[in-house]
């Protein structure tokens, strides 16, 4: 009896082993059958940004960033592209022509974005552009509004494209709205010295004063530093202008013109160029900037649906309204959206090859904006309604014209 028990304890402690061998291999099987069936998330996709965070373009950058994360951020939840999701890399240029071509290269040789926005300023641009067209890399200049940035260059730019108002239209607009309303007699330019943009517009401007028989008494030059503002508004003031116009890159450099033109005596409107549009500069020069005047690729009142939710959920995010360079800038993500969702974000080529697939998808990018309507000219160009904005004495922008797409 002692063995037979024996044995059929052996026997139950067998089985028991055996199920407990069987239990731990299903365990084991289950994942490993499982695994085979779940499918990881696609890599995101990387987009450049380089702007000015810091530097004499800081006015604009910080905005353009919060704009294009936005942007993104709203990409992602929608889905992403074809259900690749985005991701924004922000390089600050700090202002810097040299420094600007440097973080060019970390973006798209190190970062490995398949395209970049930006950078902020002009001069920046004309620096850096050329090289990621040799590279190869799609630019879209979402603030650039000198001419030569698109086009014709003066370097190779068949990778760069423009969703902002080229200042070739907008200083010309704005100009002759103000003298066909107003018939100012003389005029007083001053801009910045070495600066590509302030070149461009002060160019610009007297072209079209000329052209509608306004004399220009007066053209000062201020440093790049804005070292010497006082000195050459004074000159300018004295000369008793009808009309100044601000060409400038930098919006703190306009608001001290407009600042020490008031104390100066000057009553009269100033007119400016790009930098005017922000709501930075606007706040720089305080009660000074007041009746300013600037052509602007978008206005704040537009109340068509795509620029009301963009205005309100810029407003939700960040606590503050947006601005032109904003608008510009999240307009600038959903253009890459598009040209992506066009084969190259669920493509499973090289790099170069899909940056190849964006750059060749640009041309069919058709939207609907916070801008209006938006597409490309063949020069990679955009071609919309000129808004003519005055600064308010809070430092906002009210509506006084606009042009389709010129005067």
């Amino acid at each position: 009896m002692r063995a037979r028990g024996l044995q059929q304890g052996v026997g139950h402690t067998r089985l028991r082993a055996g199920l407990a061998a069987l239990a731990t291999a299903l365990v084991l099987l289950v994942p490993a059958a499982l695994a085979g069936t779940v499918t990881s998330a696609p890599a995101p996709i990387a987009i450049g940004a380089l702007l000015s965070l810091t530097g004499g373009g800081n006015v604009y950058g910080p905005q353009q960033a919060k704009a294009a994360e936005l942007a993104v951020a709203q990409v992602n939840a929608a889905g992403g592209v074809d259900g690749v999701p985005l991701k924004l890399i922000v390089r600050d240029d700090k202002s810097n022509p040299a420094y600007g071509r440097k973080m060019m290269q970390q973006l798209i040789q190190k970062d490995g974005v398949i395209a970049v926005l930006g950078p902020t300023l002009s001069i920046v641009a004309v620096a850096s552009d050329a090289l990621a067209n040799q590279l190869q890399t799609t630019v879209l200049a979402v603030s650039n509004t000198a001419n030569g940035i698109v086009g014709t260059c003066a370097y190779a730019c068949t990778w760069v494209w423009r969703d902002s108002l080229g200042e070739s239209i907008a200083v010309p607009a704005n100009v002759s709205e103000y003298v066909l309303e107003a018939h100012p007699t003389s005029a007083a330019l001053i801009f910045v010295d070495h600066d590509v943009l302030g070149e461009d517009e002060a160019d610009l401007a007297s072209t079209t004063f000329a052209q509608n028989s306004v004399k220009v008494i007066s053209r000062g030059l201020v440093d790049t530093e804005g070292t010497n503002v006082a000195p050459v508004v004074a000159k300018a003031v004295a000369k008793k202008p009808g009309v100044i116009f601000v060409g400038a890159s930098f919006g703190g450099i306009a608001a001290d013109v407009m600042k020490d033109a008031r104390k100066d005596g000057y009553t009269g409107t100033f007119l400016g160029g790009n930098t005017f549009n922000s709501g930075v500069t606007a706040g720089l020069a305080g009660s000074a900037g007041a009746g300013a005047r600037s052509a602007s690729a978008w206005y704040s009142g537009n109340d068509f649906p795509a620029n009301t939710s963009f205005e309100s959920s810029y407003r939700q995010r960040y606590g503050s309204a947006p601005d032109q360079f904003a608008a510009q800038a999240y307009v600038g993500v959903n253009i890459l959206a598009d040209a992506l969702g066009r084969g190259a974000a669920t493509s499973s080529k090289p790099l170069a090859a899909r940056r190849a697939m964006v750059q060749a998808s640009m041309d069919n990018v058709a939207l609907t904006t916070p801008l209006g309507s938006f597409r490309f000219t063949a020069d990679h160009d955009v071609s919309q309604i000129v808004w003519i904005l005055a600064i308010t004495k809070t430092g906002g922008h009210r509506l006084v014209g606009f042009c389709n797409p010129t005067c």
